[in-house]
């Protein structure tokens, strides 16, 4: 007797239907309700996609990938070349005017738009994802001059001085960004990630420095001048302490000496991440600010901008705690709400219950007068 070796995995007999996948995909959509609110499942969920279609047919769409990616290179270092002659090729207006173009604008323009909600409280939609609301509400006039004036202070006063002359310093040590070619999107992921890692190690230790009681007084306390903060209050803080903060953010780019461009969208990405943890909102599809929203309202926790250090050193307990009571809380609300629901609902049908019993009495009661008054009248 011959036997059969097969090496391809079959289902035996079953030949699924267009019926049989559209229930089973109803079905895990069904087990996976709930988790689409999550930016971190929808990562997850694009990323094995991606997966999945690079394993199954990576290889009929290398040609058209290496096409598109030709193409947009193309198209990608013509503009570049047109930025190189609006600033007429020249580094240091490509180095200090682009640079502080790149935080000035998305710093500006965004953080208007939240001053803007928060001071007239509108639209009203926006409340619900207030993550202290009627704190600051509305934010008081005089207090906001102050923080613009502050701010503008540190950015001008502190940050292009500083700006210039590390212009001067990398001219000198020959260490200029290249500016020419725009780099690989290899090269601009690395450099990226490599940014994002120093600066959060960097930030949680600093940031703890400066919550030491001997330097906290005249360092940091300023920042926390709002308990619940708005967006600009990102560079709201003492001179001191905004150099402090530089730190973490230049060391990446001093490590790998990465493109101009890459310079540019690192710091625009520091500045619109920063109003955004200082927002005071849980801006949905974004990750929450409310880690550092109860930094500021409890001034001992939750020092760095993702929970990893925080949870390596214990320095998030009270926040989990705090988020426990929140759900809880949650959950409680909900229970009553059910509560009063079904109460209502109860009284409701002991009510139809004794006006159906009334109205059967009162009828009763009208065919005896009938009766009896036919009855007197026959008589």
């Amino acid at each position: 007797m011959r036997v059969e070796h097969r090496d391809t995995f079959q289902l035996g007999r079953w030949k699924p239907s267009r019926i049989d996948v559209l229930k089973l995909y109803c079905v895990m959509l069904k087990q996976l309700d709930g988790c689409w609110q999550r930016p971190s499942f929808v990562f997850l969920l694009a990323a094995s996609v991606v997966l999945f279609v690079t394993v199954f047919y990576g290889q009929s769409l290398t040609t058209p990938l290496k096409q598109f990616r030709n193409a947009s290179s193309v198209v990608l270092d013509s503009q570049w070349k047109k930025v190189l002659t609006f600033f007429g090729n020249d580094d240091f207006y490509l180095y200090v005017v682009g640079i502080v173009l790149s935080i000035q604008i998305p710093f500006w323009s965004v953080g208007c738009m939240f001053m803007f909600v928060d001071y007239y409280n509108w639209p009203r939609w926006t409340r619900k994802y207030k993550l202290q609301p009627g704190t600051h509400e509305p934010v008081d006039l005089n207090r906001l001059k102050e923080t613009i004036r502050v701010v503008l202070i540190n950015q001008w006063s502190v940050s292009i001085p500083l700006l210039v002359s590390s212009y001067f310093m990398k001219k000198f040590t020959n260490t200029m960004p290249i500016i020419d070619d725009l780099p690989s999107l290899q090269r601009f992921i690395v450099d990226f990630i490599i940014f994002i890692i120093v600066d959060e190690i960097g930030l949680y230790y600093v940031h703890r420095l400066m919550h030491h009681p001997k330097l906290y007084s005249w360092v940091h306390k300023k920042h926390h001048e709002w308990p619940a903060p708005i967006a600009i209050t990102f560079v709201y803080s003492t001179r001191i302490e905004y150099i402090l903060n530089m730190i973490p953010v230049v060391l990446g780019p001093l490590m790998t000496n990465p493109h101009l461009f890459t310079l540019w969208a690192w710091y625009a990405f520091v500045h619109l991440r920063g109003l955004k943890n200082h927002s005071g909102y849980h801006i949905p599809g974004l990750t929450s600010s409310e880690e550092h929203n109860y930094h500021h309202m409890m001034n001992n926790a939750c020092y760095s901008r993702s929970p990893f250090l925080d949870r390596l050193h214990g320095t998030d307990k009270g926040f989990r705690a705090y988020l426990a009571r929140k759900e809880l809380e949650k959950q409680q609300q909900q229970q009553q709400q059910q509560n009063s629901v079904s109460s209502l609902g109860s009284s409701t049908d002991s009510t139809m219950t004794w006006t159906c019993i009334t109205l059967n009495d009162s009828s009763a009661v009208l065919s005896l007068l009938l009766i009896g008054g036919g009855n007197s009248f026959s008589m």
